[in-house]
This record gives C-alpha cells, structure tokens and sequence, in this order.
C-alpha cells in the first residue's frame, strides 16, 4: 500500500464505527459493500484488518485501496475492486467471435445499476473480454433471472443487435419452474401491462387501456406435484413480462416474491426455493448474413428442483 492511501481519523469522529465512518466518505458504496470492503481488507485500520464494528479512534490511519476521490470509484479500479464478479462472468461465456459475446449470466447479477444496486454487468464489461473494449449491452434480463445475456462488440452491432430486438426478429425461449397449473396446455397471454407502485415497489400490472402491449406464448412441457415446467415464447419485450403474465394466470414462479401472493409464500411445500425459476433458454436470430442459435444450460438450482419434483 502507498503511505498517502489512507485518511487520518478527526477528533470528532471518535467511537464512530468503522463501516457507518467509511459509508459517509465513499458515498457510491452502499453499507453492504462497505462492510464487505471491511471484511476481506479493502480497508484496514494502522495497517491491520478490523470488523466491521471496530469503534476508529482519534488519529487512527484508515489505509485503502481505493482511489481518494471521496468514493467516486474510476473505471480502472473497477477490475479490482470487483474481481471475483469478474471472473465468474468470464466462467459464464459461452460463446464469442468478432461481432459478439454471449454469456450464460447467473442469478443474483444485475445487468444494469438501479436503485438500490451496488454492482451491476454493464459498469464492468470491458473486463470481461480482453479482445475488445467497445461492448455494449443490447437487451437485458432481469437480476435474478438466468441464463442468455447477447453483448455487441462494437457500436455498429450493437446498433443492429437493438434494432432487431425492437423489431421483434430475435426468437427468445424460457424457461421456467411455476406454481400450480394452467387451465390450458398451451396458448397466448395477451393482457397488456404498465407499471404501477405497490408498496413502494415498482411492479408490473395489467394494464385496461391498452396502452402496452404485451404477448407471450406458453406450453407446459410437463406437470408434476403441484409444479408446472413451462416453454415461454415472450413476443414482445415488456419489463418483467413473462412474470407479470403468469401471475396473470396465476402460476407465479417459482422463488418469485415478487409476483406471488402472501398466500403462496406461506406455502409449506415450496416456502424453501428462495431462487427464481426463471431462465433465458435459447435466442436465435440472423445477423451479418450469419444465423446465431444459442442454447444456456440450466442453472443448478433448477435442476436440483427438477430432480426433486421428478420432472
């Protein structure tokens, strides 16, 4: 560590705990992180590692490994500060040539950053890959949703990869674990949806105007104790749609606080899957005269549910 990386602590400051002092200065960092930073040395106390509860004393030295610039981390540091992020998204390429990445992303990952996320894909992409610093996110999936993530590596394709989202010529395919079944062994979910406020949460609804279009195709792949595994065809890319459409037809996903009901959660038989069942199976599409057809592997904690329901 270089002797100027530290801050002295003031005299005011005494008794304060470390992570709620630290929390103060590096302002980007929420205290989760903070206590993380705490935790595996990011931050140390005359050169020695404290808990995160440790009491800081007047003119005690706080040494970092962040760049003082009162937490407005660089780019730079990104690579070290969220290295072993990094290294489990480059565990998770699944495929990449001059054009594009693909990433079999896992859960708990968020794409983009948002209220109340710290770490997010798109703020390390050019970690990633060391080929090309150009990557651009093109779409998303939502952070507790596996599986498919395309990335351009260029502006150029990525101007094209958005445009055949938009226009709907990307072929997507689900797959998911939900509760219960529905009345029909496949069809469309057509119910059009806007985002609402409940509880403070940002949540999808259905929507009576019309407005926003929303449309899914579904099939049940199979039935078993009470579960149901579902082919999902969303035709249109509305925020949260696939969720928001099979609480519609009530059976939530499994793992899904979000959209399932006290009720439900209250359910003893499936109270312990804390995990959304939600996966992005297969995206196929054309592009620079080329035909992409991608498969992900499903995550373990869906297979463990597999084997479990014996699907």
């Amino acid at each position: 560590m270089s002797k100027k990386n530290y801050l002295i602590v003031d005299k005011k400051d005494e008794d304060e705990r470390i992570d709620k002092f630290l929390l103060k200065k590096y302002k980007n960092f929420n205290f989760i992180k903070i206590q993380k930073l705490i935790r595996i040395g990011f931050f140390k106390v005359n050169l020695k590692k404290k808990k995160s509860n440790y009491r800081i004393k007047a003119n005690d030295k706080i040494f970092y490994r962040l760049p003082p610039d009162n937490g407005k981390a660089k780019e730079n540091n990104y690579e070290y500060v969220y290295k072993n992020e990094i290294e489990i998204l480059k565990k998770n390429i699944i495929y990449q040539d001059e054009n594009i990445l693909v990433l079999n992303k896992p859960q708990g990952l968020a794409v983009q950053g948002g209220s109340k996320i710290n770490f997010n894909i798109d703020l390390v992409l050019k970690h990633i890959c060391q080929d090309n610093k150009e990557l651009k996110l093109v779409h998303r999936i939502d952070k507790n949703t596996t599986g498919l993530l395309l990335i351009a590596k260029s502006k150029r394709i990525a101007k094209k990869l958005s445009d055949l989202f938009k226009e709907s010529k990307v072929f997507k395919v689900y797959w998911s674990i939900c509760i219960g079944k529905p009345q029909k062994k496949s069809g469309y979910i057509k119910h059009p949806l806007i985002k609402s406020r409940i509880k403070g949460k940002e949540i999808m609804i259905i929507d009576n105007n019309k407005n926003k279009k929303a449309e899914t195709f579904y099939k049940v792949i199979q039935y078993k104790k009470g579960l149901s595994l579902l082919h999902l065809e969303p035709k249109t890319g509305r925020t949260h749609q696939i969720r928001a459409h099979l609480k519609a037809l009530d059976i939530p996903i499994l793992g899904d606080n979000k959209y399932t009901t006290e009720e439900t959660l209250k359910n003893k038989n499936f109270s312990n899957h804390r995990k959304m069942h939600l996966h992005s199976r297969q995206l196929i599409f054309n592009l620079e005269n080329k035909e992409y057809n991608f498969k992900a592997n499903l995550p373990k904690d869906f297979l463990i549910t597999l084997k479990e329901y014996e699907f």
